[in-house]
């Protein structure tokens, strides 16, 4: 991938939480138990609330906040859970995108100047999160795999049972 231009940049991070809300509804689409769908309903709530923080910093640089974009990767990205066995074998295959991700976000916070650091070392935060999340669920059920996740967001969901 190329080197990372900024502020063009910020646009790829927005983008990438775009995709990530289209992924996390299409999961919840499928999701094949409660479990499941309580950690992409997560997983959206994160996407959604960060998708929201970048706003004002695609508005200062002045890039549009619509969000037309090629989405037909979210299908083969769900294919993946679909066709995974297990949790495990889903947060398995699913890692080295996430971890794709990450490196991205930290090559864009490289370049990014010193006022925008804030968000865009939010961002690296962001995405580690998700890659915890997937890491712990790569050895089988965990109960702690969305604390980090939930420690990111500003409105966090209720758990399942105590709504």
């Amino acid at each position: 991938m190329a080197a990372p231009i900024y502020p063009d940049a910020i646009r790829e991070l927005y983008e990438s939480e775009i995709f990530g809300e289209a992924w996390a509804l299409a999961l919840i689409a499928v999701a094949k138990n409660d479990r499941d769908r309580y950690h992409f309903d997560t997983l959206l709530q994160l996407e959604t609330e960060t998708k929201a923080r970048l706003r004002p910093l695609l508005y200062k640089y002045g890039m549009t906040l619509l969000e037309d974009m090629d989405l037909s990767d979210v299908d083969d990205a769900v294919a993946d859970y679909q066709n995974s066995a297990t949790f495990a074998e889903f947060a398995i295959v699913t890692k080295p995108t996430v971890e794709a991700f990450l490196l991205r976000f930290q090559e864009i916070d490289s370049v990014a100047p010193p006022e925008d650091k804030e968000v865009t070392q939010s961002m690296i935060q962001h995405e580690t999160a998700i890659l915890t999340w997937l890491e712990l669920e790569s050895a089988g059920p965990n109960e702690a795999s969305l604390d980090t996740m939930i420690a990111e967001l500003q409105y966090p969901l209720p758990e399942p049972g105590r709504v």
